[in-house]
């Protein structure tokens, strides 16, 4: 699917390299957030996992989509 649409993420957007420990992961964490991979607007080197770019979540941005995600509780994904 990447190309199609780039896709938002929950995660705010901070520098690598990766630290958990920074917030980032946080949904609720302000500022920036990530989006990942590139859509059919962009050139084709964008069209990968490891892109990202940052906007504001407020801000409409014509390509980019976002995939729903159902997080199962830990005790039903045992069964």
């Amino acid at each position: 699917m990447i190309g199609n649409a780039a896709e938002w993420t929950r995660s705010a957007y901070r520098p690598y390299p990766y630290n958990a420990a920074d917030g980032r992961d946080d949904p609720a964490a302000p500022g920036r957030k990530v989006v990942r991979g590139g859509s059919w607007y962009d050139r084709p080197q964008r069209a990968t996992a490891s892109f990202r770019m940052a906007y504001q979540p407020w801000q409409a941005v014509f390509d980019v989509g976002f995939r729903i995600i159902v997080e199962v509780p830990e005790e039903l994904a045992r069964k």
